[in-house]
């Protein structure tokens, strides 16, 4: 089944939330060991396969750093945090 028809832009907001959250405890935790003031934006939600992600960002031949991570059960799919470097 394509769960990817089945989401809202409510749980595309969910998602962002969470990812806000996540993203503004990393920002503290580096601000605290580095000793400085971290600058963060909004994580960016987006739903797209495997190849349209690769185009998005610019080619296969553009370096970035990611995490990847794998989400089994009764959704799975892939979870991808990107950045530029």
């Amino acid at each position: 089944m394509e769960y990817v028809n089945l989401l809202s832009n409510k749980h595309l907001d969910v998602l962002k939330e969470v990812g806000n959250i996540g993203a503004g405890h990393s920002a503290t935790a580096l601000s605290k060991l580095l000793n400085k003031k971290i600058d963060m934006m909004v994580p960016h939600v987006k739903v797209v396969s495997f190849k349209e992600l690769t185009e998005w960002l610019g080619g296969p031949e553009v370096v970035i750093a990611s995490v990847y991570l794998r989400i089994e059960g009764d959704i799975p799919g892939s979870l991808f945090f990107v950045l530029s470097i």
